[in-house]
């Protein structure tokens, strides 16, 4: 018997990168996997290269109606993977705080969201995982807000944990590091991301960015280890340590 096997796991950004790897590795584990973002052909895409009844819904996690729509579609939700948004660097004084706060709206507001119209859903023994990122721990220039929004996801991980253990509803983050295959969404030019690359693998430990399948092996640990609870684990190949 597979570990998830008849399980609905919902995956927000499970179009491509981190939310597309925990799917794929969550449906090779028995699981159901329903894949969230903006655009539907790549959904489906994704949907048939998963397989095992895999489908996608076309919603954009920054728009509150659209989430809404998501979960009443859905009797029962068992896995929640919250994955979906970019990244958005500048300085403080130069770029536009608008930026920022759009970002908060996707990555911050959007997992709260779906937390909201997901839990009602959620039997006991179900589990949520959010998706925040090492920023949160370590201080990188040009990405305040980004930053910012790391811990926020941090913390809102582990007040979750706490307020819904007695429903028996588990809560953990995944805090990734520099990985290479995310697809993520940014405003850097090719030459800024190499450069920043490059920077990254000077200071981490393993000298190299990690990959989607790195997360999606930590989040099928979080899916199914039952006394994990409140845990933020950095993916980074020794970042935070160093």
């Amino acid at each position: 018997m597979a570990k998830l096997d008849g399980k609905i796991a919902v995956i927000t950004g499970g179009g491509s990168g981190i939310g597309l790897a925990v799917a794929e590795r969550f449906a090779r584990e028995g699981a159901r996997t329903v894949l969230v973002g903006r655009r539907q052909q790549r959904l489906d895409e994704a949907a048939t290269r998963i397989g095992h009844g895999a489908y996608g819904i076309s919603a954009d996690v920054a728009d509150i109606s659209q989430v809404r729509a998501l979960f009443d579609q859905l009797a029962r939700v068992d896995l929640l993977v919250t994955c979906a948004g970019g990244a958005i660097f500048g300085a403080v004084d130069e770029l536009d705080p608008s930026a920022w706060q759009n970002l908060f709206k996707a990555r911050f507001f959007g997992q709260l969201n779906a937390c909201h119209y997901a839990v009602p859903k959620m039997p006991e023994g179900s589990v949520i995982l959010l998706c925040s990122g090492i920023a949160g721990r370590i201080g990188f220039p040009n990405y305040s807000g980004g930053a910012g929004l790391c811990g926020g996801i941090d913390a809102m991980g582990r007040a979750l944990a706490v307020e819904l253990a007695p429903r028996g509803i588990r809560v953990n983050v995944l805090s990734p590091g520099l990985i290479e295959d995310t697809e993520i969404e940014n405003n850097l030019t090719d030459e800024e991301l190499a450069r920043f690359y490059e920077a990254a693998c000077a200071v981490i430990p393993l000298a190299r960015p990690g990959q989607s399948t790195d997360i999606a092996d930590a989040a099928l640990f979080l899916a199914t280890c039952e006394y994990a609870t409140g845990l933020v684990i950095d993916i980074d190949g020794g970042w935070t340590a160093s």
